[in-house]
């Protein structure tokens, strides 16, 4: 196990924690980002320049874009079992991560990727089934899209360029997707992200209108003299 990779590898968690775990939108997308700009770090060795630099770019511009939706304020449903036992969590998967590097078969990658994807995965699954507003549904998103990346170089090694830069890319798009959501919801509710509560509206027929539309009183009977 590389030090140098491993404490990285501790930033990715620290930053997805903090993402998950807190309430204030602003503090979760500044969580958010520690996550991206040290994800694409866990590798041996370091990718090229210019692959680093669009997966820097991809994470940065994602991270903005939130922020614009999260700067006025906003609240997130947060962790309801709070950030320490989110952090055990993620530190039980990590060894668990550890101790099953290669999944069976030889691994190319470092094991700090592997060990840091399970950690995610684990971190990712409470936002993403059961969230209920939109930005923790994104960002439970952001943490399931690294935690497979970080798989993927903890097995097969480092990705390449053109790997890199569709990645980026992902990583841009989701981000403006949920940032243009959030914003959304954001300026429709009381400073909240929450999805919308009201019932839908339900068209209808016609035919079914007529069918349940008010009938007139029958007429008395009249009675016989």
């Amino acid at each position: 196990m590389n030090p140098a990779i491993g404490a990285v590898a501790v930033g990715v968690l620290v930053g997805a924690v903090i993402a998950v775990s807190v309430r204030d939108g602003r503090i979760a997308v500044v969580g958010l980002l520690t996550m991206l700009v040290f994800s694409p770090i866990v590798t041996d060795p370091i990718g090229t320049p210019l692959a680093l630099a669009a997966r820097l770019a991809g994470g940065v511009l994602a991270a903005y874009l939130l922020w614009i939706a999260v700067r006025g304020g906003g609240m997130t449903s947060g962790s309801r079992i709070g950030w320490p036992a989110e952090a055990l969590l993620a530190l039980g998967a990590f060894v668990v991560g550890l101790g099953t590097h290669g999944l069976g078969a030889t691994a190319l990658g470092p094991v700090e990727a592997q060990a840091a994807g399970f950690a995610l995965a684990a971190l990712c699954v409470v936002p993403v089934a059961t969230g209920r507003d939109v930005l923790r549904i994104g960002i439970g998103l952001f943490v399931l899209l690294q935690a497979a990346l970080l798989v993927r170089v903890g097995l097969d090694g480092n990705p390449s360029e053109l790997e890199q830069l569709v990645t980026a890319g992902l990583i841009a798009a989701l981000g403006g997707s949920v940032a243009a959501l959030a914003y959304a919801a954001r300026s429709d509710g009381p400073g909240g992200f929450d999805l919308a509560t009201e019932p839908r509206l339900r068209l209808r027929r016609p035919q079914d209108a007529r069918r349940d539309a008010p009938r007139p009183p029958e007429a008395a009977p009249i009675p016989d003299r």
